[in-house]
């Protein structure tokens, strides 16, 4: 077994624990296991929502899962970076920085554990060391000054035992996300 084999399971409880903090016309959907850009075009079919405006350029990023958030002819996108282990490190954290650093249009981005055997730690031991001393950045701006462009982005952590539930790393000091109220109010902003 890998990640892949929980995207489906896991997108369906994630929508149903999400949906349960929507209020209005909210509707989600999700894509799974492709590039970013085919995606982004699968999503837009779903919701009948244009995402992506007419002659931007969505980068041909191999991710996981993409939801989107949609209301009112809007969407929002969250990318979700799956890991199937033990536990998380550092680079997988760094992974989903950099996919959302070269995404520049999606400003969410969660890291999914998908916890394989019964590790007690959800995160390795220097991963920990780091977010107990605030030293991770979790809330982004990204200034690109050559093309006269600014992109902020913000992350969190989250774990999900298969056929069970999903829970979140508290990083609300270091300015993450840490439950799905937080996220819901990014997603209202």
């Amino acid at each position: 077994m890998n990640e892949i084999s929980y995207y489906e399971e896991f997108s369906k409880k994630f929508i149903r624990y999400l949906s349960s903090y929507l209020y209005g016309d909210f509707k989600v959907y999700y894509s799974c296991n492709n590039t970013l850009d085919t995606l982004v075009k699968d999503l837009e079919l779903q919701s009948g929502i244009t995402i992506k405006p007419e002659n931007s350029y969505i980068p041909k990023l191999k991710v996981d899962i993409v939801f989107a958030v949609c209301e009112n002819n809007k969407a929002r996108l969250i990318l979700i970076e799956a890991k199937y282990l033990p536990q998380l490190s550092l680079k997988d954290y760094s992974q989903l920085a950099g996919y959302l650093q070269v995404a520049k249009t999606i400003d969410i981005g969660l890291l999914l554990l998908v916890q394989k055997g019964n590790s007690i730690n959800k995160l390795s031991n220097d991963f920990q060391e780091i977010l107990r001393l605030k030293k991770l950045p979790m809330n982004w701006l990204i200034d690109l000054q050559q093309f006269n462009e600014q992109h902020n982005f913000k992350t969190g952590i989250i774990s999900y035992i298969p056929n069970n539930g999903i829970d979140w790393v508290d990083t609300k000091e270091i300015h993450g996300i840490s439950s799905f109220e937080e996220l819901m109010d990014i997603i209202k902003t």
